[in-house]
């Protein structure tokens, strides 16, 4: 390693006859030091310990001709060079390849760091790399393909409903889907809702001009809760009448979707009581049972100070 040292600005190379000399002298010297501290005490006392780094005003501006050569080898990395100071003047250490003690390390290279009112030499040190950050890539979610025929669909089929499994299953009508270039039925089926106060909107064929679109069904929300009222009697009637001093909200605009099928009649939406309070049911289709072609609305009477709740019903 070739070294240089700087007085005033100036960097002077340091061959071998002018260091290695002085360091033998200093060596000497200091093992005279010694043993004259030991003859003088008698005993051997406690080791020196190595005198702190010197602290100076501001450090130099690293050599602009410190640039690498050829790397000897892949292995090899690249220790740049530094000034240092040494006995009241700057000495440069010129850079160098090396190869790291082990693997997975990176060099730090030495830096001159403030320290109260002057400058201090950090050394350089290898250290263990840090690891790459993890990078996660996210297929991209494909759009849904909508479906868009020009034939249009055949009449819903009949089905048979069979038993409920449960109160929480909710049935799900057959539809007519799109599969290999024809219309192909998908039977009806029992399905428990992905949460509560929701409701099932079946799968339809929409006629847009000579075409036909399908859109596919879902769950929406079916409930709506009002704030609680500040006070609420029920009356104590032998009938399930439900009788409650709080008016409801005023009834809400629905957007009435498109029909299921033939048939099919629209239920609006009321406001309802459970829970001490006014819930929304929203509207909905149904399926007028044998006999039956109209649907009278529920809906709350004012009588007195209070408001009774008048269920719905079909009428012929």
């Amino acid at each position: 390693m070739r070294k240089h040292f700087a007085r005033g600005g100036v960097s002077f190379p340091m061959n071998s006859l002018f260091w290695r000399p002085r360091v033998v002298v200093l060596g000497v010297a200091a093992l005279l030091v010694a043993a004259g501290s030991v003859f003088a005490a008698g005993a051997i006392g406690n080791a020196p310990t190595v005198p702190p780094a010197p602290s100076i005003e501001r450090p130099l501006a690293p050599a602009a001709n410190d640039a690498p050569g050829p790397a000897p080898s892949a292995q090899h990395h690249w220790v740049a060079g530094h000034w240092r100071w040494f006995e009241g003047a700057y000495v440069w250490e010129s850079g160098r390849w090396e190869t790291p003690p082990a693997q997975n390390l990176v060099w730090h290279s030495p830096e001159w760091q403030a320290q109260g009112n002057g400058y201090g030499l950090r050394e350089g040190y290898w250290d263990e790399a840090p690891l790459p950050p993890r990078t996660v890539v996210t297929a991209p979610t494909a759009a849904p393909q909508q479906i868009i025929v020009m034939t249009a669909p055949p009449p819903l089929q009949r089905e048979v409903i069979y038993e409920r499994p449960s109160s929480f299953h909710v049935w799900i009508g057959g539809h007519w889907g799109w599969h290999g270039n024809r219309h192909v039925w998908t039977s009806g089926r029992w399905s428990t809702p992905p949460r509560s106060n929701v409701v099932w909107v079946g799968p339809r064929w929409e006629s847009r001009g000579a075409s036909y679109v399908f859109v596919d069904g879902y769950w929406r929300e079916s409930v709506a809760m009002a704030p609680a009222p500040a006070a609420v009697v029920v009356a104590s009637m032998p009938s399930a009448q439900i009788v409650v001093v709080a008016a409801p909200p005023p009834v809400r605009q629905e957007m009435v979707y498109a029909s299921p099928g033939e048939g099919y009649l629209w239920i609006g939406g009321y406001w309802a009581w459970q829970s001490s309070r006014h819930v929304w049911i929203a509207g909905h289709y149904e399926r007028p049972p044998r006999g039956h072609r109209s649907w009278i609305q529920p809906r709350w009477e004012k009588r007195g100070g209070s408001h009774i709740f008048i269920e719905g019903r079909w009428g012929r």
